[in-house]
Parts: structure tokens; sequence; C-alpha cells
């Protein structure tokens, strides 16, 4: 992961990229005890589908491997996911937290906005690491965020509730 993060930090001195945060099951296993993950979710700041058929281009003109959505870097696949695809992800970026891993700069999405991004998702794996990251989250900046970026078809409050009633 360390050899994917410092290629990452080269990307954003290039200019290829503005910025990126970790979110997915390695930013779940910054703040939780470990759980396997597969790949690397990176969160990219980018505002055009141009943005993003460039990364993908870097990569392939430097013979990168990708096997589907995914980059091999140094062996770690690596999914990248656009801003542009929500201005919930937009804004998870931008208010990233600055971390070290191993020595090596890099920043992980907030325990709230990992929240909010596994409440996106829904899936069953992330549905039972969410109770787990409650414990960390300040629930009224979290309540905050899902309040402005629920809507009918993602309805992430909903959502917390139903986790919530099932805990009780």
């Amino acid at each position: 992961m360390i050899e994917a993060l410092r290629t990452l930090n080269q990307l954003k001195r290039e200019g290829v990229i503005k910025d990126y945060a970790i979110g997915g099951g390695y930013a779940v296993n910054y703040y939780l005890e470990p759980i396997l993950t597969y790949d690397l979710d990176i969160f990219v700041l980018m505002t055009t589908d141009e943005e993003y058929s460039a990364l993908y281009q870097h990569f392939k003109s430097r013979k990168y491997e990708i096997r589907d959505v995914y980059i091999l870097i140094e062996g770690m696949p690596v999914q990248f996911l656009p801003s542009f695809i929500s201005p919930l992800i937009d804004e998870a970026i931008r208010r990233a937290k600055r971390i070290r891993v191993k020595g090596t700069a890099s920043k992980v999405l907030t325990v709230e906005y990992l929240i909010a991004t596994l409440l996106m998702a829904f899936r069953p794996k992330d549905k039972m690491v969410i109770p787990c990251l409650l414990e960390q989250a300040d629930m009224g900046l979290l309540n905050e965020i899902l309040g402005r970026f629920s809507d009918e078809k993602t309805p992430l409050d909903n959502r917390l509730g139903r986790i919530l009633e099932s805990l009780q």
C-alpha cells in the first residue's frame, strides 16, 4: 500500500490529480481493527470524465496493468472513484484527515464522511462496520452531512435509521 500512496502523491505533484483520500476498507481499517479488504479505494478530486480518462491513460502509457476497474500499483489493486459522481464524495475529499502511513503522507476520509459513503454503497459488509464506526463519530456532524446529501434515490438518513433500529 505504501508504494501505491507514494505513486498517488507523485501524481498529485505532477498535476495528474488534484487531490485524493483513502476510502472504503482501508479507511475502515484506519479507524477500527483490520478487516479483510481486496483493494485500495481512492476517492480522487476530479470534475470531468476527461480528467478520469486522462488518469487511466497516464497509467496505461506507463505500462501499469489494468484489470476491470482496478489499476495495479506495485501489486495493489487500486480503484479510483472520481468526485464528480457525487457532491458528497467531493466534499469528503476536501475535508479528509491528513495522516502518515509508515512515514508517507496521505489523507483518509473522516469517520463521518466514511460512514456517509458506506451508507451510499449500503452493501452487507458496510452495514456490519457502520455500528462500530458510529462509536467514533460526531453524531451532530454526521446527521448534518446526511441531511444535506440524502435524497429519494439515496436516503442516507433513512439507511442510518434502519441500522440504528437493528441495534436495539
